[in-house]
């Protein structure tokens, strides 16, 4: 049976097991290094109570070990895979090439979105290399992902929420190029969220301090079934440095928006399920707008080319409110001002304790919280009158959704029990989603005087929730009814939670681990690959391991990593996206232009024919 999985990100444990709870099928998280997000490290004691967690709900974590690794971090990345195998870890998600030479556990290793899969060909490579998962570039189109999905038989990943790298992943070098830290590392400086002037050869302004390399934000919540017939089954959120309200509200809105897709469409006949049990029981209704985000995009999903720019800012500035309409007060004190909501938008009201901030006249005002509210009119503190009449007004905090959402989610897996009754015995079938269990207990019992409350004894106290079951009486058989003491009924309910749990988890052990090895891979000594793997910097090699892997597919002379031997005239960047397209000046003029910060002088080269984008070296 196909299954499809929601993938969530964790900063930490906490984070993860509210993934699980509110509706993710798997989670991803990093250990303390090598994760490439240096600030969201943690323990494998951590890691082990997640994976214990996660696993109750047939549920998956996934370690990312997605950094390129130099000569001296190879013995302590491959003692890491161990340490991880032995908490319970489902897969690695790597992106250097040197994890298939090493002495790695029976544990799957995924092609990070790192290792640059955009073509048919690339996807080809890493499945005979051996990786079992790939993790597609968010760039790519429908059309191109149905064309890698005939071209490979292992499962695909595809991103379907959360920030956007304007460069294609792991071939940004711009951050090392101004700061020293590399992408590649996790060090990532974001020189794509600051701010530059565009000119032209000519020293002509066209652009002044705009963020001209920043993105809106991914949302793929309406495509989902567009992406399975695809041949997407794990759909990513971004997020691993979110707080733990923004994952909670995202999952859990994927979550609903999956289980709708599936319960709505026959995708030709496949009987596809969810890849975890149980079902999310959420007091909130999330919604996308109340978290943080630049704007949101389907990015290339059409294949079409649009404006993705992030608005005035590159920071989340929140959903939109209304418009300013007068302001009393100012200076050092308390302003109030009132406000006015869209004709074209529902009206949304502003509460006390909400973030706001000010949009309009060519800059934004980060604001203050909402003191005192009352219709149309709020009262906040801010230093200097910075807003001004006519000014947009967008929340970037709620305060009531932020209650509401910080409520306890629970996710509970439901069992229908068919139960046959004996004079010592009770006979128990158990059906939970996929599979189905049998358990006999023992139990003590008299002639039931009144057959109909014996009976209704049963379905009250074997129908109730133990551990994460959710139990529901849906017959019972007997050709006598019996009473049964409602301790022993309770003791038989908490039992078969146990013997279900214990189930569930040799199901997940009878899985065959795999450790496919680089000698096994299924690349021909006639067969070259450097049409696919580029033998410079791009490749990203940093280590004898990684070198050896690219010398057997055909590239014995490969050039270190940008990180070691940076080259004077390197591509910093490679983009699908395009500043002439956003800034309406497509068809290119032919004229140069330039990346402005400071000192620093970035000539940008536009390639029409592919329809990309490359930032230079100065």
């Amino acid at each position: 049976m196909p299954e499809i999985e929601l993938l969530s990100p964790a900063k930490n444990l906490e984070i993860g097991i509210a993934a699980i709870n509110c509706g993710a099928d798997s989670v991803y998280i990093a250990a303390q290094k090598y994760g490439a997000r240096q600030q969201a490290g943690n323990s494998f004691e951590d890691i082990a109570t997640l994976c214990s967690y996660a696993h109750k709900y047939g549920a998956k974590v996934f370690l990312t070990l997605n950094t390129i690794l130099y000569e001296n971090e190879l013995s302590e990345a491959q003692n890491y895979m161990w340490e991880a195998y032995n908490c319970g870890v489902d897969a690695i998600i790597a992106q250097d090439f040197s994890l298939l030479e090493m002495n790695r556990p029976p544990i799957p290793l995924f092609a990070s979105t790192q290792t640059d899969i955009r073509t048919p060909e690339k996807a080809q490579l890493l499945e005979k290399l051996g990786f079992e998962r790939l993790i597609l570039a968010r760039e790519l189109s429908l059309e191109q992902i149905c064309e890698i999905r005939k071209a490979v038989s292992v499962p695909l990943e595809f991103f379907v929420h959360g920030a956007l790298c304007v460069c294609y992943s792991g071939q940004c070098y711009l951050s090392c190029y101004l700061t020293g830290r590399s992408a590649n590392r996790g060090e990532c400086a974001q020189a794509c969220r600051s701010e530059y002037d565009l000119i032209d050869e000519n020293g002509t302004l066209i652009a002044q301090k705009a963020h001209l390399l920043s993105l809106k934000d991914l949302n793929l919540s309406n495509r989902i079934s567009d992406l399975i017939d695809a041949g997407i089954s794990s759909f990513k959120i971004e997020g691993r440095l979110k707080n733990i309200s923004y994952v909670k509200n995202i999952v859990r809105k994927y979550d609903i928006a999956i289980q709708e897709v599936l319960g709505q469409k026959n995708f030709d006949g496949k009987n596809i399920k969810r890849s975890a049990y149980g079902k999310s029981r959420c007091s909130f209704i999330p919604n996308a707008d109340k978290t943080f985000n630049r704007g949101y995009t389907e990015f290339f999903l059409s294949g079409k080319r649009s404006y993705f720019k992030s608005h005035e800012a590159a920071k989340g500035i929140g959903e939109y409110i209304g418009t300013v309409t007068d302001i009393k007060g100012g200076g050092n004190s308390f302003v109030r001002f009132t406000y006015k909501a869209d004709s074209a938008s529902p009206k949304k009201e502003i509460h006390n304790s909400d973030g706001l901030c000010f949009a309009g006249h060519g800059r934004i005002t980060s604001g203050n919280r909402a003191n005192s509210c009352s219709a149309n009119s709020v009262e906040l503190f801010i230093k200097q009158a910075e807003f001004k009449k006519g000014d947009k007004i967008y929340r970037n905090f709620d305060a009531e959704f932020e209650k509401q959402i910080a409520t306890v989610p629970q996710r509970l897996i439901d069992v229908l029990l068919e139960v046959v009754l004996f004079p010592n015995s009770i006979n128990i079938t158990a059906f939970a989603e996929d599979f189905r269990i049998t358990k006999s207990f023992e139990i003590k019992a008299e002639t039931a005087r009144n057959p109909q409350s014996a009976k209704d004894l049963i379905k009250r106290q074997l129908g109730k929730t133990s551990l994460h079951f959710s139990f529901a009486v849906n017959n019972i058989q007997a050709d006598e009814f019996y009473f049964y003491k409602t301790a022993s009924l309770n003791a038989i309910r908490n039992e078969l939670a146990i013997y279900l749990q214990s189930s569930l988890e040799e199901r997940r052990k009878q899985k065959p681990e795999t450790n496919k090895s680089l000698d096994e891979a299924k690349i021909s000594e006639q067969e070259s690959y450097a049409q696919v793997c580029s033998n410079s910097y791009l490749s990203n090699c940093a280590n004898s391991l990684s070198a050896a892997v690219y010398k057997k597919i055909g590239i014995p002379n490969i050039e270190p990593a940008y990180e070691q031997q940076p080259p004077q005239k390197a591509v910093l960047m490679r983009c699908k996206y395009c500043i002439r397209y956003q800034l309406g000046l497509c068809p290119n003029d032919g004229k140069k232009l330039f990346l402005v910060n400071g000192n620093i002088k970035l000539p940008i080269d536009f390639n029409c024919s592919k329809c990309e984008m490359s930032i230079l070296a100065q």
